[in-house]
């Protein structure tokens, strides 16, 4: 059941010859880790403006 995804995940069955299976192997990886680091800067973002008020309330003297 699980040989044919196996297969598409090795490339094997899409007809690319082995340099271009690495170069999509590659891009993929990229992708992965650029989606990782840009989570990480915006949860990091994202719980420094809840921990601090960056804007003093409003006084009507």
């Amino acid at each position: 059941m699980f040989r044919p995804l196996l297969h598409v995940l090795a490339f094997r069955r899409l007809g690319l010859t082995r340099p271009f299976r690495y170069l999509v192997l590659i891009v993929l990886l990229g992708c992965l880790v650029a989606g990782a680091i840009y989570a990480t800067v915006v949860f990091r973002a994202v719980a420094e403006r809840n921990q601090v008020p960056h804007v003093q309330p409003h006084s009507s003297n």
